[in-house]
């Protein structure tokens, strides 16, 4: 009967290890699967950032072309003025 009492300790402590494993495994799924919906949060908010900014230079460059040809016509009549 002596050589009973390790299995009964070792019959307790393998559910608990078992347990716990299936815990960790758990957690680290849940986490896994919230840093993939932030991952995915995060590319769409940064693909909407680009876009937003290619669209605000594209029509900051257009600003400065008009700009830029209003000032040659305008230097133009000038020149015309003086001579």
């Amino acid at each position: 009967m002596q050589n009973v009492e390790p299995y009964v300790g070792l019959l307790i402590q393998v559910p608990l290890v078992g347990i716990f494993v299936w815990f960790a495994l758990a957690l680290i799924k849940m986490f896994n699967e919230s840093i993939d919906k932030r991952d995915v949060a995060w590319r769409d908010f940064l693909e909407q950032q680009r876009k937003s900014n290619n669209e605000a230079i594209a029509h900051m460059a257009e600003r400065f072309a008009d700009e830029i040809k209003t000032t040659g016509k305008e230097v133009a009549a000038l020149r015309g003025a003086l001579k």
